[in-house]
């Protein structure tokens, strides 16, 4: 009988991946363990094995389209074996992959002239339904190829849309949205669609922060002493640490926090582990690994998935203070600006102090206002006294 090879699901907030490339063409034979494909998931590639020797006998999904887990991308047979009339979406026994969506007759109604006709019947992707929802797209002006909507087709649909408004006078140069950078872009909006966000900010005096670092000789980088007293303000406080699953809200013991990371190919946000459990030196030797790994395009799912808090740092960029997007699933993000020189009252007279201004966005529907800013305080402690 044929084996379907569905999306697989590479980390635990993974729920869909991009196919990056196919390394073996569709009737081509391949032996089980041989590279055959590789999947784009939270910015990081990887390579998959095939799972059985025999016939790649047909490629459901092609290179580019991003698929939910669990759909089937490949179909395999034996020998002599044939293709199945009827291919499913997906190998979930209760799950309906598709929802049927009937165009009704209308006299106003306008289409673009490869949009479903009236009367026809196709299907939507759930994640394509819910893309339109968040988008705005209207599904009955979708153009598509086959018997269903996919993500892709909304996402055509959206910035065909957009771009309507751009006078074709303008000198532009147009560049696909692919890769690492449509992950990013798909994070971004569904992040601002799916939270409640409010952003809390509190200047820090970061001068034992600087003096700290300075003893060190510079061998320790600002963003794991951070991410050290964060991880201490979150085992004091751990309903920041913390994510919405459904109606239930999960409070973590672990404290994984990841670090967003600048490449020339994109942002990524690698993950330091046990953070409040390590050693400070270990924790730098650690996050130059993650970094280099970053840098160099090795990074692993391993390395981007578990994380339960984020910090984004733009210091180096001198900014003094922005609002980062809510990593999701996370609850929150702690946003680090540059550290600069500034007036200061101290006991009625003016000081100059190395002040560094934090900004915390957190998911309202999680926590209120009032507990967010203790652990925003604990933090501002935590860097001021240099008690860790």
């Amino acid at each position: 009988m044929p084996h379907y090879f569905t999306m697989p699901k590479l980390g635990m907030d993974m729920t869909e991946g991009r196919i990056a490339a196919w390394l073996a063409g569709e009737g081509s034979w391949v032996k089980a363990g041989q590279p055959f494909l590789e999947i784009e998931t939270d910015k990081a590639t990887n390579e998959l094995e095939a799972p059985v020797s025999g016939k790649l006998a047909r490629i459901v999904h092609p290179a580019g389209e991003q698929v939910a887990c669990g759909t089937i991308i490949a179909v395999f047979l034996d020998e002599n074996e044939a293709m199945p009339v009827v291919i499913p979406q997906s190998l979930a026994e209760n799950e309906t992959a598709t929802s049927e969506v009937i165009i009704e007759e209308g006299p106003q109604m306008e289409k673009p002239e490869t949009a479903p006709a009236a009367g026809q019947r196709f299907s939507v992707t759930p994640s394509a339904r819910k893309m339109a929802e968040e988008l705005g797209v209207d599904l009955t002006e979708v153009e598509f190829v086959g018997g269903h909507i996919s993500r892709a087709d909304v996402q055509r649909a959206f910035e065909r849309r957009n771009s309507q408004s751009v006078s074709s006078e303008l000198e532009r140069i147009i560049k696909p949205l692919l890769g690492i950078r449509k992950v990013t872009a798909e994070r971004m909006l569904a992040s601002v669609n799916a939270t409640a966000r409010v952003a809390l900010n509190l200047s820090v005096d970061a001068s034992a922060l600087s003096a700290r670092r300075e003893a060190s000789g510079r061998q320790i980088s600002y963003n794991v002493l951070i991410a050290k007293a964060v991880s201490i303000a979150l085992r004091k406080y751990p309903y920041m640490n913390a994510r919405l699953s459904r109606d239930e809200i999960w409070e973590f013991r672990t404290i994984n926090i990841g670090i967003a990371v600048q490449t020339e190919q994109g942002l990524y946000v690698p993950v330091l582990r046990e953070v409040d459990r390590k050693e400070i030196d270990s924790l730098q030797a650690e996050y130059l690994a993650l970094v280099d790994r970053a840098k160099s395009g090795k990074l692993t799912s391993a390395d981007l998935s578990g994380g339960t808090f984020t910090i984004s740092n733009l210091g180096e960029e001198h900014i003094e203070s922005f609002v980062p997007v809510i990593n999701l699933p996370e609850c929150a993000i702690l946003g680090v600006g540059a550290i600069q020189p500034k007036p200061v009252v101290e006991d009625a007279n003016v000081v100059i102090r190395n002040m560094m201004m934090l900004t915390l966005v957190f998911d309202h529907r999680l926590v209120d206002g009032k507990p967010a800013g203790r652990f925003l305080n604990e933090i501002k402690e935590i860097l001021e006294k240099n008690d860790y």
